[in-house]
C-alpha cells in the first residue's frame, strides 16, 4: 500500500470519508476484529484466531494487497480486502476486490462506498488495467453500489464446493501437460481467441514476464492440451489463501480451447485436470468467472457440478 507523505496522503488514504468515519490500512494487530467481520459476512463459526495468523500476516505484508478497515466513531465498522494480480495476456495489473463488509449497525452512512472508493484510488495509483469483483446475485444493495461507481455486470460467477473431479480423460491423440516458457506464443494466441487483446510489441515483454512468473509460482498451475506439437487448449489454476479460512480456495483463471479443437472433449478434460490439482492441494472450493456470452462454457461448468451463486462486475481504466 502506498501511504505517501503523511501530510499529503495518496491513493486510498486520500479518499474523502463520511463524517465520523476514518479509513486506514489493515494492520497486524487487526486480526481479531478482521476475523470477526469476515465471519459475520460469510456466516462462519467462531474459533481461535491463531490458526489464521500466518495467512493474515501474509496479506498485511504483501506488496500486492491493499486491505482497508473503516472506523466509525472510533469503532471497527467495515473492511475491504483489495489485491493486485497479474492476468495472462495482460501487461498491467488487474485489481480484485475479494471481500467487502460493513457491519449492520454502521450501514447507511456511506462506509461501503468509501471503502470501494479507496480500493479504486489504489488501483488508479498503480495504473491497473481493470478491477473485478464478485457478488451474490440477490445482493441488490451491493450491486447498486458497484453500478453507481462505474462497475459493469460482465458475467457469471461459478463455484464448485466441495471440489469433485470426475476423472475425465482427453482424446487419445491429445496430451495434457504442464505449460512451459516456450508455450508463450501459443498461449497468447489462445487467449486472443477468448477476447484478450493481442499485446503490442511494446507490451509483449511485460506479458511474457507475467506468463513466466505464473509458471514459477508455487501457488499457480498451468496445463495445456497438445496434439502433435499443436497447443490447442489452456487451463490455469491459482490457489488463494483467504485468511478467514484454513484451506485454500482454487480459482480457475483461464480455460480456453481453440476454435479448431472444440467439440472433442478437450475443454472437459482440461477442467477436470485443474479440479484434480485443486483437490491435491486441499482446496475447500473451486471458483471461476465466465462472460455472459459464453453459453457453451456455462453448460460445461454445469455438467461438471458447478453452480452460479452470483455475478461478477468489472471496472475498466
Amino acid at each position: 500500500m502506498s501511504l505517501g507523505n503523511p501530510d499529503h496522503p495518496v491513493g486510498g488514504l486520500a479518499v474523502r470519508t463520511p463524517p465520523g468515519v476514518e479509513l486506514r490500512p489493515v494492520g497486524r494487530d487487526d486480526l481479531e476484529v478482521a476475523l470477526r467481520m469476515a465471519r459475520e459476512l460469510y456466516g462462519l463459526t467462531d474459533g481461535p484466531s491463531e490458526p489464521h495468523r500466518a495467512w493474515f500476516d501474509a496479506m498485511v505484508n504483501s506488496p500486492d494487497a491493499s486491505p482497508f478497515i473503516a472506523l466509525a466513531d472510533g469503532e471497527p465498522a467495515g473492511m475491504a480486502l483489495f489485491w493486485f494480480r497479474r492476468r495472462l495476456g495482460h501487461a498491467r495489473f488487474q485489481g480484485w476486490l475479494s471481500d467487502l463488509v460493513v457491519r449492520p449497525g454502521s450501514r447507511g452512512r456511506g462506509i461501503g462506498r468509501a471503502l470501494v472508493a479507496a480500493c479504486i484510488a489504489e488501483w488508479r495509483l498503480r495504473q491497473g488495467d481493470s478491477i473485478m469483483l464478485e457478488v451474490a446475485g440477490d445482493n441488490a444493495p451491493a450491486r447498486a453500489l458497484y453500478e453507481s461507481l462505474g462497475f459493469v455486470e460482465s458475467g457469471h460467477h461459478f463455484q464448485q464446493r466441495p471440489v469433485a473431479p470426475r476423472g475425465i480423460q482427453p482424446p487419445a491423440d491429445v496430451e495434457l501437460r504442464e505449460a512451459r516458457p516456450d508455450d508463450f506464443e501459443a498461449v497468447t494466441r489462445l487467449l486472443g481467441e477468448m477476447g484478450v487483446p493481442v499485446p503490442s510489441a511494446e507490451r509483449q515483454p511485460a506479458v511474457r514476464r507475467a506468463f513466466e512468473d505464473h509458471l514459477r509460482r508455487p501457488d499457480a498451475h498451468a496445463r495445456v492440451a497438445e496434439r502433435e506439437g499443436d497447443v490447442m487448449g489452456l487451463s490455469t489454476l491459482v490457489l488463494r489463501r483467504p485468511f478467514y479460512m484454513t484451506e485454500p480456495q482454487a480459482w480457475i483463471a483461464e480455460l480456453v480451447v481453440a476454435d479448431r479443437a472444440r467439440g472433442a472433449g478437450i475443454g472437459a478434460a482440461l477442467l477436470d485436470t485443474v479440479l484434480a490439482l485443486a483437490v491435491e492441494h486441499g482446496a475447500y472450493a473451486c471458483v471461476l468467472e465466465s462472460g455472459t456470452q459464453r453459453k457453451v462454457a456455462h453448460r460445461l461448468y454445469a455438467a461438471a457440478g458447478f453452480h452460479d451463486p452470483g455475478v461478477f462486475y468489472v471496472l475498466t481504466a
